[in-house]
């Protein structure tokens, strides 16, 4: 049985920070469980250029606004709690916070699972995790 209190976290590696988000890795490739999952914010102003290519991810909004955008077709979707959103084909898209709003808070499952050491390359990709 994994536990993990996120409060446990925060400072260790697994507690992470880029340009316009944190995120918190609840769980990752070392766990043994085929995916990682992580609880992630979007920080007021943030525009984030995302492509997983490696990966297939599914986020789901538990507390703030914001909007994700097909690149391709330019697509916009309103990203609110509740609201889950998967790009399932590599999609590449941008995440969209308004500057006057909170953080979008996202809990994140990816699949390969992360190591927890990624960094995401400038077209907004993981490396392949055989890499």
């Amino acid at each position: 049985m994994i536990i993990q209190d996120k409060a446990d976290l925060k400072g260790t590696k697994r507690d992470a920070s880029g340009p316009g988000w944190t995120s918190l890795l609840l769980l990752v490739r070392s766990d043994g469980m085929g995916f990682s999952m992580t609880e992630t914010q979007v920080l007021p102003g943030a525009v984030l250029q995302l492509h997983y290519k490696h990966h297939v991810e599914a986020c789901y909004c538990i507390a703030g606004e914001g909007t994700v955008v097909e690149v391709e077709t330019g697509a916009r979707h309103d990203i609110r709690p509740g609201v889950l959103y998967a790009p399932n084909a590599h999609d590449q898209h941008e995440v969209h916070v308004p500057s006057d709003g909170q953080a979008l808070r996202l809990v994140c499952v990816f699949s390969p699972a992360l190591e927890g050491t990624e960094v995401h390359g400038p077209d907004g990709s993981y490396p392949h995790p055989d890499a």
